[in-house]
C-alpha cells in the first residue's frame, strides 16, 4: 500500500511517517509512506492508496488538494484530515465529499491505527476476481465505479472509462461484492460503488465522472448515511 503524508512541516511529516512505518512492521504489512512538503508537489505524482493531508497550508490548502485529487483520478481517493483545531474538525465532516477522517495533531499513535486498521477493513485495495469468457480476471474494488446488468453477464465500469464484462448475472454481482461494504444495489439493473456517490434525489445517483442512474431502492438515503459516517469518524 502507498501512503502520501503532505503537511508543509518537515518535523509532522517525519513523526506521521515514522508512525506509520512502526504500524506496518508490527502489523507485517507492506506499506510504502511518501513525504511532500507542497499540494502542487503532490498532485504531479500518480495515484496513492491512502492521502494525509494538513488542513491548513499556506500555499494550498488540504480542501484544496483534495478536491484536486478526486478530480484527477475521477473520485477515486482515500483523504484524511490533519489539524490542529476542533473547528475544523466539524468543518470535515459537514463536507462529505472531500473527506474520508480526520487526526487531530499531533496525532496519537492509537487514533492512528485505529484509522489504519479501519481503512484496511473497508479498503478498495479489496482484490476481487470475476469469471470471463476468457478465464477468470482480478479487479481491485477501488477501480470499480458501478456494475450494469447486461442480461446473463454484467459490466463493470470502472475509473479512466474502462469496462470488463463478466460471466456473472447481476444478482450473482452482489453476492460477490457482498465483502465490500462499498457496493448496494440502487436498481435492479445496477449496484454503485457509494464511494463514487456525489449526489441523489428521489430519481437518481448521480456519480464521478457525470454518470447519472435510477434509483429504486428506498433505504439509500440510509445505507449511503451509514457508509458516509463509518468512513468519517
Amino acid at each position: 500500500m502507498r501512503i502520501a503524508c503532505l503537511d508543509d512541516e518537515s518535523r509532522e511529516n517525519d513523526n506521521l511517517c515514522g508512525l506509520i512505518e512502526d504500524y506496518a512492521q508490527k502489523k507485517n504489512y507492506d506499506i510504502r509512506c511518501s513525504k511532500f512538503t507542497s499540494g502542487k508537489e503532490l498532485l504531479r505524482q500518480d495515484r496513492f492508496d491512502l492521502y494525509f493531508l494538513d488542513f491548513l497550508m499556506d500555499e494550498m490548502d488540504g480542501i484544496a488538494v483534495a478536491k484536486a485529487l478526486k478530480e484527477k483520478f475521477s473520485g477515486a481517493v482515500t483523504v484524511c484530515y490533519l489539524t490542529n483545531f476542533e473547528d475544523a474538525a466539524s468543518r470535515i465532516i459537514n463536507n462529505q465529499i472531500y473527506a474520508d477522517g480526520f487526526l487531530k495533531k499531533p496525532v496519537a499513535p492509537e487514533e492512528l491505527y485505529e484509522k489504519l486498521d479501519k481503512f484496511y477493513k473497508t479498503s478498495s485495495l479489496s482484490r476481487l476476481e470475476f469469471k470471463t469468457g476468457r478465464g477468470f480476471q482480478t479487479v481491485y474494488a477501488g477501480e470499480i465505479v458501478y456494475v450494469e446488468a447486461q442480461g446473463k453477464q454484467s459490466l463493470i465500469h470502472m475509473t479512466n472509462g474502462r469496462e470488463t464484462a463478466v460471466s456473472h448475472m447481476l444478482s450473482e454481482m452482489e453476492t460477490l461484492l457482498g465483502s465490500c461494504r462499498c457496493f448496494y444495489r440502487v436498481h435492479r439493473s445496477y449496484i454503485v460503488n457509494l464511494g463514487f456517490v456525489e449526489s441523489y434525489d428521489v430519481r437518481g445517483v448521480r456519480l464521478s465522472g457525470g454518470v447519472s442512474l435510477p434509483l429504486k431502492a428506498r433505504d439509500f438515503q440510509k445505507v449511503y448515511r451509514n457508509y458516509i459516517f463509518e468512513h468519517t469518524m
